[in-house]
């Protein structure tokens, strides 16, 4: 048996294309009321805008800085940080800086660059923590003792970010900041990575204008995903406490809808929240591995999805959004399989599913990297010698290069999907294992672009679901086979009615969720089509193997699951 090598690299990581700068200190009110908008930012773009902190460092001197602004007396420096917290809406203890008693911004600042040197990520998570710990829980974050527990606590190693302190190196490149500042702490800098061109904007705490600016600055060519579900930001902020002001912003609502919805997932024991003693309340994760994971009611659902598109539209307009969705995600999985996802991806996914260790060694890396299959239609065995197999939603090419194996080089398959990073990924693996009797098309489920009874098999692996028109999928499948041609079908459905709890979210569908059937209907469809003798080989609980907690909760509440079905086309 010849074995593809494994150790090839994935496809090089698309880099951002916006870079966001902001010239901040975890002492500045105004940097935490920027937070939102930076977090929108981040769930909005992804990995297409960059957020670049720079230590801007208000002061060496607190004693002195409060001259230079005239709040010598204490009472005038509370009511300066009340009027400036009244304008970012983000909750501050007025009296944090008269609490700390600190005399230095700066060693807060140059304890977030010896924290980027150790690693960025974590870095703009001690950033967070810093602002938390100074200006609500009131702790002198400049405290060497203060800031290297926070380190600790996040997953930072506090002896290396001490050495890089006491080194100088960090101080150097705290400077190097702190001399480049050219807006103010109010301010964001935008810049275009690709031809250089920038934009600021600053003065307002509303998200609008920001996005406006990188929608101008990239010719509105990102792709947008639209915050939806707030227990998984929750998820992705386990160390933060959140506001409700933070929740509105992000998600693109009221502060009082926000509350509402956070009191309801903390009543049902998802959250926990917690009144400080200047009367502000923040919502934080609940985490504990002892937790047993339980299904969500109705009305904690509805708390946590906030809906962008429901019954409203024409049905073309809603597959139109819906379908946008579904290729943004699966470019993101084209390009960046490395990343974390809420589903299981790559060679443990497929076996975990059930592909065979020798079947998918025979297959090049670069395609199994992407594979977002959710079971093992081959299981069926209804591909035989000389075939010719119809893939829908043929992706990075897994499943068309085991059907090639399958079909022989006598056989013809030919696979079919509408995401052109995941075209152009599944063209190269083709190439690259040198399978010629392998093509791509492109095109969906709806609209297959092939003639009446042209093939013998129409596989696809957790894709139907995905399609906003499956009556016509369907009909399509039918149509494009021949008389005694089967179907082998690995999908998601779910025994409860999601667009019923939800609505109509667009990411939830992307999420193979929001797009599931009902089993029964589903099944109820295919045999409408006209198709015979059909058969549930295999099911399999996919969400299982997630990483999210939150998508298992989730997809527990639907009792959404994998069925292998295959059925035939009567002669």
């Amino acid at each position: 048996m010849t074995t593809i090598a494994t150790g090839e690299s994935a496809l090089q990581k698309v880099p951002p294309v916006i870079e966001v700068i902001h010239f901040a200190d975890p002492w500045c009110w105004w940097s935490w009321g920027l937070e939102p908008i930076l977090g929108r930012l981040k769930e909005v773009y992804g990995e297409e805008v960059k957020i670049t902190y720079r230590m801007g460092g208000i002061t060496d001197s607190i004693k002195e800085w409060r001259k230079e602004y005239n709040v010598i007396d204490d009472k005038s420096l509370k009511a300066w940080t009340a009027e400036s917290v009244s304008l970012t809406k983000m909750p501050v203890d007025p009296e944090f800086i008269l609490k700390t008693r600190a005399k230095s911004t700066w060693p807060a600042c140059i304890a977030f660059k010896a924290a980027q040197l150790q690693n960025e990520e974590l870095a703009e998570l001690f950033f967070r923590k810093l602002m938390e710990s100074i200006q609500v829980e009131a702790k002198n974050g400049s405290n060497e003792e203060v800031y290297l527990k926070l380190a600790e606590e996040i997953g930072l190693d506090p002896i290396q970010l001490k050495r890089e302190i006491k080194s100088g190196s960090a101080r150097e490149l705290f400077e190097k900041d702190h001399e480049a500042m050219n807006v103010n702490f109010l301010t964001l800098l935008f810049v275009n990575k690709r031809n250089g061109k920038s934009k600021t904007v600053g003065e307002t705490f509303t998200v609008v204008e920001y996005e406006k600016a990188i929608d101008k600055l990239s010719g509105s060519s990102l792709r947008k995903r639209a915050p939806v579900d707030i227990l998984g930001y929750f998820e992705r902020h386990q160390h933060s406490l959140v506001s409700a002001r933070e929740i509105a912003v992000i998600f693109g609502t009221t502060e009082e809808d926000a509350r509402r919805r956070l009191k309801v997932l903390s009543n049902g024991g998802l959250l926990e929240s917690r009144t400080l003693g200047f009367d502000a309340t923040f919502w934080t994760t609940k985490i504990s591995k002892k937790i047993k994971i339980q299904s969500l009611t109705m009305e904690e659902l509805n708390a946590s999805h906030v809906s962008e598109l429901r019954d409203n539209g024409s049905e073309t307009e809603v597959g139109e959004v819906i379908t946008k969705a579904v290729k943004n995600l699966y470019t993101e999985v084209a390009t960046n399989p490395n990343k974390a996802y809420h589903f299981p991806l790559g060679r443990k996914a497929a076996r975990f599913v059930g592909y065979p260790k020798e079947e998918i060694d025979n297959i090049p890396e670069t395609a199994v990297e992407s594979f977002a299959g959710v079971g093992y239609p081959h299981a069926t065995n209804a591909i035989q010698k000389g075939d010719t197999v119809l893939d829908i939603g043929s992706g990075s090419g897994t499943d068309v290069l085991v059907s090639s194996l399958r079909t022989g080089p006598q056989g013809d398959v030919i696979g079919l999907d509408i995401t052109d990073a995941m075209i152009e990924k599944a063209r190269k693996n083709i190439e690259k294992m040198g399978a010629k009797n392998v093509r791509i098309l492109k095109g969906g489920a709806e609209k297959i672009p092939l003639g009446d009874s042209s093939v013998d098999v129409v596989t696809s692996n957790g894709v139907l679901n995905l399609v906003p028109d499956k009556k016509k999928a369907f009909k399509e499948i039918y149509r494009v086979l021949k008389p005694g041609g089967r179907i082998q079908i690995a999908d998601i459905v779910v025994q409860k009615d999601v667009q019923k709890a939800c609505g109509l979210i667009p990411q939830l569908w992307a999420d193979c969720i929001g797009g599931a059937s009902i089993e029964d209907e589903y099944l109820q469809l295919i045999n409408d089509s006209g198709f015979k003798e059909l058969k549930v080989i295999d099911r399999l609980d996919y969400f299982s193997e997630s990483s999210s907690d939150n998508t298992k909760r989730l997809t527990k509440t639907f009792e959404a699951q994998t069925i292998v079905i295959t059925a035939l086309k009567p002669v």
